[in-house]
């Protein structure tokens, strides 16, 4: 029980850090990527709660993050909601909200919490890299089908502004992977350091 505090604890921490964390690079961001994205290294809370206490735990963490994001983001105001653009990809409007949700929140910031399959994470420097490269891909990838899905009309805003010819697929690649990469990139960079110094497991009790 004393131990399940703990982790209890640490989770609502550690989540508060990442929601933290992508307030305030979401400000630094703001104009970046008009539509939505930052660079932040607010997914390694959630990397280091998934190497610590493992993957159901990371996927809950995640989903925590997921919820709290979606509604710090308005999506689920009406305004935000009526803003959605039609998609030749997605018919009935309810199905289209409901794709918001899941591809653009639920299932990218739960899945971050796959970053503890790998063992020894908090051990060895490969498997805790590898965990951060595999959730980030899985979360871009979502990304990517929102982008083509939902939010392809965008491609002509894009195409305008760039001098592109870019259809809704290399459009969403091209507007995604940049913040993607970037965070991730950000998040190695902070998370070795904190490997370096031993304050990935810090504390840690089995």
């Amino acid at each position: 029980m004393k131990n399940d505090v703990k982790v209890f604890a640490e989770v609502a921490i550690l989540v508060g850090v990442a929601v933290v964390l992508d307030v305030v690079f979401g400000i630094l961001s703001k104009g970046i990527f008009p539509w939505g994205g930052s660079i932040s290294p607010a997914m390694l809370p959630i990397f280091l709660i998934a190497y610590r206490r493992g993957v159901k735990t990371g996927l809950f963490s995640g989903l925590v993050f997921a919820v709290i994001q979606l509604m710090m983001s308005g999506m689920i105001s009406a305004g935000v909601i009526a803003a959605i653009p039609e998609s030749p990809y997605v018919g009935p409007g309810w199905l289209k909200l409901i794709l918001v949700y899941l591809l653009d929140y639920i299932f990218p910031f739960t899945l971050l919490g796959l970053a503890g399959i790998f063992k020894n994470s908090l051990t060895k420097l490969k498997p805790f890299f590898l965990g951060m490269i595999l959730a980030s891909s899985i979360r871009l990838i979502f990304h990517i089908f929102s982008g083509v899905l939902i939010w392809g009309s965008y491609s002509e805003w894009f195409n305008s502004e760039f001098g592109t010819n870019f259809g809704p697929f290399i459009y969403s690649v091209v507007y995604n992977s940049p913040y993607m990469v970037a965070s991730l990139m950000f998040c190695m960079f902070v998370g070795y350091i904190m490997f370096k110094r031993d304050l990935v497991s810090l504390n840690l009790e089995s």
